[in-house]
């Protein structure tokens, strides 16, 4: 053992120290992610300089250059130089300036990261020298360093980003993708900055133009003049926080969540507490599943925040998140009621649980108000795992679900469809939502707005597999306005959706018009039924472009939701028994007809011999 020990000491050592090349590629896998990583910390950069405008110009979604050009206050040849060093900034001394940071730079990582990684030409002056510096470095060795006639402010060109980490570049998404987080990104610092002047260019053509204004100039110039129209102002403060901004009307509600800016000390973030305190504030004006358009400011105190959490800084912590949350709470609340809008406490109470009456007592009755009701001696437990197939149980111990067919459902042995008609009795409809019916096997139950949804779900299904989608011209097209990001996805896809029954068209800057729709979807649209679309096209993109099975693709289930939300008979829609019955026909001649494309429930059984053991009648 001893022998071993001493022989290990004269072992080649196994650590090694790095060089410096490789710690600045291994720092850039942290702080550069992609393109849209590169023209962030520059923009940063340019902004904390002081500019006024800054150009950014992209080719092949950053892949091929990057570019951003500023009029900030520039560096000296000193200054430079350092700067592409590792740990090298003009935002912060010591370490206690890290709980008192006012700028959005302040690591020092961000340019050493870039030149490790990319091909770099830094073109930069100060105002009172004559002449300025040029830096040309490549992998992070400079090669070349001279003084050069050129206008104040700085210069920043990286081309072939990623060129010596090709396993880096071999990650990086589509054109379209990297091209789509650029464009979010300088879309948030135009609104963070509304007094700076931003261009986007990609390609040579001008994605993003934002001239100097107010944030409401900037919300026109980017979302369009829908969006700008119905923004309503909100302002609150206490005790040295302030929140400010816009906040939108609920019917401009959104099926995702992008359309929420919130901003912190004028760094974009995207933070839960905030945004679970916006939708909070709007009560239940804004629907389950939908999401407002905000663009909301928090000016707080330096040093009650931490934003070097992260060396991208995507993330904040604060050390008054309850206060923050009823700051923000309220003066939403109080916005939307200022304009006439009434808004209630949001219901976070779990849904009623089916209940099973055994024994009814008088004893039991209690009071609710002016209401007297009847409190059950026993409540079933719901079972909501899926099953497997159809069953009928005898068992007194079955709850209603133990009826629903779920998933892999066994062909019923079912007669043809003129013979259903005839064996199923419509009795009546509940609560005009709920289709009431006598069949030999006991009683049948059917959702009037699930069966429908998935009657024109398989309709239109079978349409596409068959290559013959039936389209109607839309008397009154619908324009829809995009944010600049969501023009470039949506843009990419536009030809594919012909094949799905959509004709859409470029219409003007960002603007989409909508000609034609499946002709299963009626013939007109609203301009909200047009906007939760174009969300739909937008969330769905690569599965749209893939060459998938028709009953595969969730775009197909969306789509189909949201016309039947609106298009499909609903829950409170007053039908016939004769439109029953045709409904119910319809809905058993499909092979599987038991749930709705979401796997919701559209028919349950209740069979004679569970009903009668409801009612304990097990004696002949």
């Amino acid at each position: 053992m001893f022998n071993k020990i001493s022989y290990c000491g004269f072992m080649e050592s196994k650590i090694i120290k790095l060089d410096k090349l490789t710690i600045n590629k291994i720092a850039a896998g942290e702080v550069i992610e992609r393109p849209a990583s590169v023209v962030k910390e520059l923009v940063e950069n340019s902004i904390d300089a002081g500019s006024s405008e800054i150009t950014i110009n992209i080719q092949e979604g950053g892949k091929k250059l990057i570019e951003v050009i500023d009029n900030g206050s520039g560096m000296t040849h000193d200054d430079v130089l350092l700067a592409v060093q590792r740990y090298s900034t003009s935002k912060i001394k010591e370490a206690d300036d890290l709980f008192s940071i006012n700028t959005l730079g302040f690591r020092g990582e961000a340019l050493a990261s870039i030149v490790s990684v990319g091909m770099v030409e830094i073109t930069t002056k100060v105002k009172k020298q004559d002449l300025g510096t040029q830096l040309v470095i490549e992998g992070g060795d400079i090669k070349s360093d001279s003084n050069i006639s050129t206008t104040s402010g700085t210069r920043i060109m990286i081309k072939n980003l990623f060129f010596n980490v090709p396993v880096r570049r071999k990650f990086l998404k589509s054109i379209n993708t990297e091209m789509n987080h650029i464009t979010e990104f300088i879309t948030k610092y135009a609104l963070a900055y509304p007094d700076i002047s931003f261009s986007l260019t990609h390609n040579g053509k001008t994605v993003i133009s934002s001239p100097k204004g107010n944030l409401i100039t900037q919300i026109t110039e980017i979302f369009g003049k829908n969006i700008a129209k119905g923004c309503l102002t909100i302002k609150n403060q206490e005790n040295g926080y302030t929140i400010k901004g816009f906040i939108t009307k609920p019917e401009l509600s959104r099926k995702s969540k992008d359309y929420m800016y919130t901003f912190v000390n004028g760094r974009p973030i995207s933070n839960k507490t905030l945004n679970d305190s916006i939708i909070q504030g709007y009560g239940t004006s804004i629907p389950h599943g939908r999401y407002p358009i905000v663009f909301t400011f928090l000016d707080l105190p330096l040093d009650e925040l931490d934003v070097n959490v992260h060396p991208t800084k995507k993330e904040v912590r604060f050390s008054q998140e309850t206060k923050i949350f009823s700051l923000v709470e309220t003066a939403i609340g109080e916005a939307l009621q200022a304009s006439g809008l009434k808004i209630f406490e949001r219901v976070t109470e779990t849904k009623a649980q089916p209940t099973l009456f055994q024994e009814l007592k008088p004893q039991e009755k209690r009071k609710i108000g002016d209401k007297t009701v009847i409190q059950p001696s026993f409540v079933s437990k719901m079972d909501t795992s899926p099953k497997p197939d159809t069953r009928i149980i005898s068992s007194k111990s079955q709850v209603i679900e133990d009826f629903l067919p779920i998933e892999k459902v066994s062909k019923p042995e079912l007669p043809a469809a003129k013979a259903k008609t005839r064996e199923i009795r419509v009795i009546g409809i509940l609560k005009d939502t709920y289709i009431i019916a006598e069949i030999q096997e006991g009683l049948f139950l059917c959702d009037q707005h699930a069966a429908h949804e998935k009657i024109n779900y398989v309709k239109y299904l079978n349409q596409l597999r068959n290559n013959n989608v039936k389209i109607q011209q839309l008397l009154s097209p619908v324009n829809i306005d995009l944010k600049p990001s969501e023009f470039e996805i949506v843009k990419e896809i536009i030809s594919e959706l012909n094949k799905f029954g959509f004709e859409v068209e470029i219409f003007g800057k960002n603007e989409l018009i909508i000609r034609a729709i499946p002709s299963i979807m009626k013939t007109t649209i609203s301009y909200d039924v047009a906007k939760d679309i174009v969300d739909i096209f937008k969330e769905h993109v690569s599965e749209i472009k893939k060459e998938m099975e028709f009953k595969d693709l969730i775009f197909i289930k969306d789509i189909i939701s949201v016309f039947a939300c609106r298009r499909s008979i609903k829950a409170g829609d007053r039908i016939t028994l004769n439109q029953a019955e045709k409904l119910i026909s319809e809905l058993l001649a499909l092979d599987e007809p038991f749930t709705c494309p979401h796997g919701r429930p559209t028919i349950i059984i209740l069979n004679e011999k569970y009903i009668e053991e409801l009612f304990q009648r097990d004696y002949r």
